[in-house]
């Protein structure tokens, strides 16, 4: 007979009865559970890789090729994968052990890094070399997000999940800062290879991560295990749990638009600072700059605890990151731009982050592997903005095609925020 204790978000009552060795302060209480550390630990070194990447890789494109347009390409393959395997990577999620799952995809994405770190290092690199593999180490680390986030209410009571959402989005959000500042620093000192060999040392210290993390097999509200059933009828359960769920509907379309229009802007960061004369240390401090800017979004969300109408809070952010863009890609103030930067980081941090927590409280478990792959294909969306705003940047300038993102965002918040009403509601 099934074990009841188990029903609970799928986590067993062993994990969630596990003792606390220390005390922990009310902003940091999800520490306290063992699998969430490793989960966070695997998840900021992994970022950490992804952002040193996005550094080594814009400046990689820009100096094989000197185009705009290569940097949208080169984005666009780098998140395109996103849109046709975060689904998969759902299913999977909500039909295998999670853990088993994480590992399995990042090694493959630290195998991938290793190769073009490899190539580079020899400087036999050309860019289709950089093209091809930034594909397929996108390939895999479509996987690796949406089977991340999923375990989050796995490894956490329900009462501490605003808090562990909140956790893990500062730490990627420290990434976002610490990342790019080293990258642009050992790109001056060492050059482009040893950020690509950084990120596989770091995936690999994050399989180790995910190898340790223990978590109760699959199991659906009343402890049974779930049942096998083909992936199209996976597919179709979660759909017609989307379209039934109107505030689940408006959450993931407040995650995807902003993603679509705004979020290219990084792809674009090469070309302002090659634009400023600040070079890659420069290109360093202005993504450092997003970064802390959503580093301190991100804590305060942790500090605030549980808040009163997170829809409204998540809307009104979602309106001020595209107005930051907009100003920002006019500015040619370094000290101005970079406050637009911390500003568009701050508001970014803080809608993402509350756009998860309503997900992850909402939707339950036997679903939310499928639902956060849905999520995830916001992500997925990325470079269906990203390609044409390099084409838009290539003909007009990067400061045009950032600014159209950012306009774009701010009038999607203003619509929003009119047509869905109960959004605004949510808690």
């Amino acid at each position: 007979m099934a074990n009841p204790s188990r029903s609970l978000l799928g986590l067993s009552q062993r994990a969630l009865g596990r003792p606390r060795i220390r005390a922990w302060p009310s902003s940091l209480s999800s520490m306290a559970y063992r699998e969430f550390r490793l989960l966070l630990v695997g998840t900021f070194l992994t970022q950490m890789g992804q952002w040193m990447q996005q550094v080594a890789l814009g400046w990689l494109i820009l100096d094989l090729t000197g185009s705009a347009f290569y940097l949208g390409l080169a984005g666009f393959l780098r998140s395109i994968p996103q849109l046709f395997l975060s689904l998969p990577g759902g299913i999977l999620a909500d039909r295998m052990d999670r853990g088993r799952l994480l590992g399995i995809a990042q090694g493959f994405a630290a195998g991938f890094s290793l190769a073009l770190a490899v190539l580079i290092s020899t400087g036999l690199v050309k860019p289709w070399h950089v093209l091809a593999l930034t594909f397929l180490t996108g390939s895999a680390m479509a996987m690796v997000f949406p089977v991340r986030q999923a375990l989050v209410p796995n490894v956490v009571p329900r009462k501490e999940l605003a808090n562990a959402v909140a956790l893990n989005s500062a730490g990627n959000n420290v990434t976002r800062m610490a990342g790019p500042a080293l990258a642009g620093i050992l790109i001056g000192i060492v050059g482009v290879a040893i950020c690509f060999f950084l990120q596989v040392f770091g995936l690999l210290l994050a399989l180790w991560t995910s190898i340790r993390i223990r978590l109760p097999s699959p199991a659906d509200d009343d402890g049974a295990p779930v049942r096998t059933r083909g992936a199209l009828a996976d597919l179709a359960e979660a759909y017609h749990y989307i379209r039934r769920s109107p505030a689940i509907t408006s959450l993931l379309l407040a995650a995807a638009v902003p993603t679509l229009f705004g979020m290219p802007y990084v792809s674009f960061l090469p070309v302002f600072a090659r634009d400023l004369g600040i070079g890659a240390s420069g290109l360093g401090l202005l993504m450092m700059a997003a970064g802390s800017g959503s580093v301190a979004g991100s804590v305060g969300f942790a500090m605030a605890g549980s808040f009163r109408r997170k829809g409204l809070v998540q809307v009104t952010c979602i309106a001020t990151f595209g107005l930051s863009l907009l100003a920002f890609s006019f500015i040619s103030w370094l000290p101005g731009a970079l406050a637009l930067l911390a500003c568009a980081g701050i508001s970014s941090s803080v809608y993402m982050a509350t756009n998860m927590t309503l997900l992850q409280t909402l939707v339950p478990d036997d679903l939310r592997g499928r639902v956060i792959s849905v999520y995830m294909l916001s992500w997925g969306l990325m470079p269906l903005g990203t390609l044409p705003l390099g084409v838009l940047a290539d003909h007009l300038g990067a400061p045009i095609a950032v600014a159209l993102g950012g306009s774009l965002s701010a009038f999607f918040a203003l619509v929003l925020g009119a047509s869905q009403p109960g959004l605004l509601e949510l808690q």
